[in-house]
């Protein structure tokens, strides 16, 4: 029996605003029949991810699934980049091919700001096989893949990963900036009490964020944005959603998967690190631990206080998640004190 688990905040009880069947244009849908050479039988929205791009699954009349995701006119500017993206990498890194469910091909109207979708098989996934071994085994599997280097831009050449590997902005800019300090506060319980830890630990959070440019530990094939959510557990361990993929320190990977894991309630983000060194024989650099952890939750912390997003009611919630998680985990590796309560925690 699986264990039942907790989050550390309470997750909003809002979906994102994603497109229905129904909004779904006839052309595109001969499209896909074209491409997987099958009727739609049925068709139905995917709920899941924190954006507002299109996901469907599509039922064909010869039984099989399909599931299809993608950009559409009430898109953000950056989803049919994303895309393509993403499908540069399933054409062309052979070990993301190998270990992600099949892709078959993209649809699109034509538009540049219309309808693209990816179209890949659908995989089995039982959120309640997932553990921290399995996901330990599939990183062990594809992180050290050498042949997608020459594939690839480096972590410091991609637009979103160099920004949040660079030294700057982040803790450095609630130093400076009294109004984003007011609206930093306004996330704990006690706003005295979040004043007095900042007050107290942002000096130490602004050297060690700037150090995240400097580290010299492992790098291999990234993710980027690696959240468990983005494994799906069948009968085997599939990864999914590469956009951001790219060569880099493989310690960003890590800490930003197993600090999700631990706001997501796996346990600690230490064992996951102890469990992934017994098996890889690799364990991150301290330092660069330290500094990766410095820098992401540098970049949650200028962003979990904003605004709810309209159609993205859980974005923030997971930023704050996130956020929580990383301080708690450079607390207990003695970088700064424990941090007070956030509004929302779970009990």
């Amino acid at each position: 029996m699986t264990a039942l688990r907790r989050p550390i905040l309470i997750e909003p009880p809002g979906r994102e605003q994603k497109p229905q069947p129904a909004d779904l244009p006839p052309a595109i849908t001969r499209q896909l029949e074209k491409l997987v050479h099958a009727k739609v039988a049925h068709s139905t929205y995917a709920s899941g991810g924190l954006s507002v791009s299109a996901a469907f699954i599509f039922t064909l009349d010869n039984g099989k699934k399909i599931f299809a995701k993608g950009s559409h006119p009430g898109d953000t500017a950056h989803g049919a980049k994303n895309l393509a993206q993403e499908v540069f990498v399933y054409e062309c890194v052979d070990i993301v091919r190998n270990i992600s469910p099949p892709y078959l091909g993209l649809v699109s109207d034509g538009e540049e700001d219309g309808w693209m979708l990816g179209v890949w098989e659908c995989v089995d996934h039982d959120p309640n096989k997932a553990s921290v071994d399995r996901v330990v085994a599939s990183l062990n599997a594809w992180q050290r893949t050498p042949s997608a280097k020459a594939l690839l831009p480096t972590a410091r050449q991609h637009v979103y990963i160099s920004q949040l590997l660079s030294g700057e902005k982040k803790w450095l800019r609630l130093r400076i900036d009294e109004m984003a300090k007011k609206k930093f506060y306004a996330m704990f319980q006690n706003q005295n009490a979040a004043r007095a830890w900042l007050d107290k630990n942002l000096s130490t959070l602004c050297t060690y964020q700037q150090r995240a440019e400097k580290m010299r530990g492992e790098e291999g094939l990234m993710h980027g944005d690696l959240r468990i959510d983005n494994f799906l557990f069948g009968e085997q361990t599939w990864v999914i959603d590469w956009p951001n993929a790219c060569w880099g320190p493989l310690v960003f990977d890590l800490m930003f998967l197993f600090s999700n894991m631990e706001a997501m309630g796996f346990g600690s983000a230490d064992n996951m690190i102890a469990a992934y060194t017994k098996v890889t024989g690799k364990m991150p650099e301290p330092d660069d631990q330290v500094a990766v952890l410095t820098a992401l939750s540098g970049y949650f912390a200028d962003q979990a206080y904003r605004e709810v997003v309209e159609k993205m009611p859980r974005l923030r919630w997971m930023q704050k998640s996130m956020l929580l998680a990383q301080l708690r985990i450079l607390a207990r590796f003695g970088i700064i004190e424990s941090p007070p309560a956030l509004v929302g925690e779970n009990q």
